[in-house]
């Protein structure tokens, strides 16, 4: 007899976390300041022992405080993050993940007459925690981590100028806590989080950029099976 997909899948949900965030962009040039809001959008399966979880940002721009070295800089951050994980303990508190990050950047730099793009891509590792508390609310944390990403930075110049092409390597860390609370086929979540990502390049071992961001977060996610 065939199973039925309600009886293979616990859950399906969609949903969307809105970010808050402040962040520092580091690299050969200085360190620049700034805080930008941003959607995540979030889509999750999730069974009784295994369950996969994608997450992405649209490319989002982060304004940055005008330097002597760069001018107006805006970063352009665009990310996914993807793992099937599975139930560690039988309770199904704890679950580890293996998947991939993708990570999509793209940098004007107007007094340097350049914009810098990057995609890296690699694997991605997940622990989450989750345990029910009372009146329907659930404590969850999330840290996920891609140690080894790898791509390559293309220079693209405004003036008579070849682009240049460089090997870069990365790594990715993100984190989240935060409480929810159940609505019949919905869920709430309020919360903090933090994304950070380092960079070098591959040929000189020179530090490429790095940034780093952190702030308040809401989740909403809708139930399509449960």
């Amino acid at each position: 007899m065939l199973l039925s997909v309600s009886a293979l899948l616990a859950t399906v949900y969609f949903g969307a976390q809105g970010l808050l965030a402040t962040g520092t962009h580091t690299d050969v040039g200085g360190t620049q300041h700034g805080i930008a809001a941003g959607a995540i959008l979030q889509f999750g399966v999730q069974g009784k022992r295994v369950g996969m979880r994608v997450e992405g940002i649209p490319p989002i721009s982060l304004p940055q405080e005008p330097s002597a070295n760069y001018g107006a800089a805006t970063p352009q951050l665009g990310l996914i993050n993807g793992a099937v994980r599975f139930a560690v303990d039988p309770a199904g508190h704890f679950w580890a993940g293996i998947g991939e990050t993708i990570i999509n950047q793209r940098t004007p730099l107007p007094n340097l007459s350049q914009v810098v793009s990057s995609r890296l891509a690699g694997i991605r590792y997940e622990v989450t925690y989750r345990t029910p508390m009372a009146h329907s609310r659930f404590i969850e944390i999330v840290f996920g981590a891609a140690p080894h990403l790898t791509g390559s930075d293309r220079y693209t110049y405004s003036i008579a100028h070849p682009e240049v092409d460089k090997a870069e390597v990365a790594a990715e860390e993100d984190g989240m806590i935060a409480v929810g609370t159940t609505h019949r086929d919905s869920e709430l979540l309020v919360g903090l989080r933090s994304i950070n990502f380092s960079a070098r390049f591959a040929l000189t071992g020179e530090a490429g950029d790095r940034n780093n961001g952190g702030g308040i977060m809401i989740e909403w996610r809708r139930f399509i099976l449960k």
